[in-house]
C-alpha cells in the first residue's frame, strides 16, 4: 500500500451490496479516469442537450483542459441557466438517453476487472465528482454495481463539496478507518492527505494493477 501522501508510478436498477465484514479494508474508487473514461457518455448528453453538429467543438474544447461540463454547455447553449437547474436538465436527459438505449457503453479500464478479481477481499465504495445516475450506469454496465457499498458511497448528489478540499474523504474515513483511495487524479490524492487517507495515484488507462493493499 502506497504511504499516506506519497504518489505510486505505477433506468438503472440498484441492486444489494454484499454483505461486508467489519475487518474488511475498505478501497475508496475514482470512477472517471480510474475504472473507466466518462467523457464518451457526458458527450452524448451534452450533444443531447445542444446540437450534434457541435460534436468536433466539443472535443476541442474538452482537449483544452475544461471538463466541467456546465462550462461546455454554457459556451454552446442560449440557455444561460444556473448549475442547479442545469444538473436537471442534465439528469432529465441522461434518463430519456438511457431509456432510449441511446448511450454509450463504458469501457472497462484493468482497474475495473481487478475490483471484480478481489471483489471478496475488500469493501468498495466509490467516490466521484459526476452524477450518481451516470456512475451507477456505469458499475451496472461493467457488471461491478452489486460489488459496491452504494450507501456509503459519495457523488455530486451526496455530497457538494469537492474532493480535493478532503471533505469527503473525511467524512468516508469517519466510518471506516482502515481505508484506501485509489485514483488518477493528482487532486483526488490531495484531498486524500488532508483527510490522512493513503492513496495510490494510477495512470489513466494502467494495465495492471499488482499493488498488495
Amino acid at each position: 500500500m502506497a504511504p499516506c501522501g506519497s504518489v505510486e508510478k505505477q433506468g438503472v436498477q440498484q441492486c444489494t451490496p454484499l454483505l461486508f465484514t467489519k475487518n474488511m479494508k475498505t478501497i475508496i474508487c475514482d470512477i472517471d479516469g480510474t475504472i473507466t473514461n466518462i467523457w464518451p457518455i457526458e458527450k452524448s448528453v451534452l450533444l443531447y442537450l445542444i446540437d450534434r453538429k457541435f460534436e468536433k467543438d466539443i472535443d476541442k474544447i474538452k482537449l483544452s483542459g475544461i471538463s466541467d461540463t456546465y462550462k461546455i454547455f454554457l459556451k454552446f447553449s442560449n440557455q444561460k441557466i444556473s448549475k442547479k437547474k442545469y444538473t436537471d436538465f442534465y439528469n432529465q436527459s441522461f434518463s430519456v438517453l438511457l431509456k432510449n438505449g441511446k448511450l454509450p457503453a463504458p469501457e472497462k479500464y484493468y482497474f475495473a476487472k481487478w475490483v471484480f478479481t478481489n471483489r471478496n477481499k475488500y469493501r468498495f465504495v466509490y467516490a466521484t465528482g459526476g452524477q450518481r445516475l451516470e456512475t451507477l450506469y456505469v458499475l451496472k454496465n461493467l457488471g461491478l454495481l452489486k460489488y459496491f457499498d452504494l450507501e456509503n458511497s459519495t457523488d455530486r448528489t451526496t455530497c457538494r463539496f469537492s474532493k480535493k478540499t478532503g471533505i469527503p474523504f473525511k467524512k468516508m474515513k469517519s466510518k471506516f478507518k482502515d481505508c484506501v483511495l485509489v485514483s488518477d487524479s493528482k487532486a483526488d490524492c490531495k484531498g486524500a492527505t488532508l483527510a490522512k487517507i493513503p492513496f495510490i495515484l494510477i495512470k489513466p488507462k494502467q494495465n495492471y494493477f499488482d499493488f498488495i493493499l
